[in-house]
């Protein structure tokens, strides 16, 4: 009789890119397209935007209560953005991980880099705007910050993408064609999933090394 071959572990899906890349637009469209993802939801110490919910968009916490989980030791990896802190919560990962799913992490770079010291199945993308200037014009069009805060994310942007080549893969993103980048990301996913690793070499070893009879 066959053995079947191995169920493989879950992977982490870090996307990463600078605050008006449109990730969050994009991981939308991507999670509703494919069934089989889930999305890490991150926690924060910023309010909630409009139409936000607690527990969907993010684990939104008081400083004190962020400061004493970390003390905690209950993040994998954690960051300060601006004013606020950002990180992601061990129990968000674990268990689907051994479940064999694979995870969605909408994150900034130090935290992507953090999340590729604790495991190593992560596949990384970034996320960029077709132009510098674009990205500039979605950041007035949300009209969520002051000028002051908007040039301190330009600030940011410009430092963040500096760290593309610690990335797997870099996917533009024009306005108006989201289907596409998602279309990009899902073939990314898709042969990372083929990808060949110890435990299918061993499978293959043993399934077809056999005497035939």
């Amino acid at each position: 009789m066959s053995n079947k071959p191995p169920t493989r572990q879950g992977s982490l899906i870090v996307v990463s890119g600078p605050s008006g890349a449109g990730k969050t637009s994009v991981i939308d469209a991507l999670l509703q397209s494919d069934s089989t993802l889930t999305c890490s939801v991150s926690a924060t110490t910023r309010p909630p935007r409009p139409n936000e919910t607690n527990g969907v968009n993010y684990h939104f916490l008081s400083p004190s209560e962020f400061e004493t989980r970390r003390k905690k030791g209950e993040f994998v990896e954690w960051n300060r953005y601006g004013d606020y802190c950002y990180g992601t919560l061990k129990s968000e990962i674990e268990s689907p991980l051994a479940e064999g799913k694979d995870l969605v992490f909408e994150i900034d770079v130090k935290g992507a880099m953090a999340l590729r010291s604790w495991s190593p199945n992560i596949i990384s993308i970034f996320i960029l705007p077709p132009s510098f200037a674009m990205l500039e014009r979605r950041l007035r069009r949300r009209q969520t910050e002051s000028d002051p805060e908007l040039q301190q994310r330009l600030t940011i942007a410009r430092s963040e993408i500096g760290w593309i080549k610690d990335y797997d893969y870099c996917v533009i993103n024009p306005d108006d064609e989201i289907d596409q980048t998602v279309k990009q990301i899902r073939h990314i996913i898709s042969a990372e999933r083929c990808r060949i690793n110890e435990s299918f070499l061993a499978w293959t070893s043993q399934e077809f090394s056999r005497p035939t009879s």
